[in-house]
């Protein structure tokens, strides 16, 4: 487990990350679990703003990035085979962008234009992440929408 703080192991809805920068959305996450033994959390996630709340996906990870201009977020989403894939949320559109590659266990560090810099895998056979969004292969493109917050 990482000692940093947010990581994939340790990571709640009280981190200051979830905010974007402008202060106008936030990501929430529901109840989150250990994928496995040991193994890094996580739980359904929430896109929030003005009165709306929407479910993004049903096992994010985390922790998550936003882009400098507060118009994406990049989350890790689990697999049924307990891999990650990446995941763009486009808060202008309303969309969320899976991409095709998959890694172990994701902890990004820098999103900026579009380019996700970090490591895959904090601690066993690590590697550097630099994921150009504009160059991966893309899986999905789903456009996503809320309902009214309870």
């Amino acid at each position: 487990m990482s000692s940093d703080y947010p990581n994939p192991w340790n990571f709640s809805n009280i981190d200051k990350n979830l905010l974007s920068p402008n202060g106008k959305y936030k990501i929430e996450f529901g109840e989150l679990y250990e994928m496995a033994m040991g193994a890094p959390i996580a739980g359904e996630c929430y896109l929030i703003f003005d009165d709306k709340k929407i479910k993004i996906n049903e096992w994010t990870g985390g922790p998550v990035i936003w882009n400098e201009t507060s118009g994406k977020i990049a989350l890790p989403i689990w697999t049924k085979n307990r891999n990650q894939k990446i995941s763009i949320v486009d808060i202008n559109n309303l969309t969320i962008t899976t991409y095709k590659k998959e890694f172990r266990v994701l902890h990004f560090n820098k999103f900026e234009e579009n380019k996700l810099s970090g490591i895959d895998s904090p601690f066993y056979m690590t590697t550097k992440l630099n994921f150009d969004i504009n160059k991966e292969e893309v899986e999905t493109i789903k456009q996503i929408k809320y309902k009214t917050s309870e």
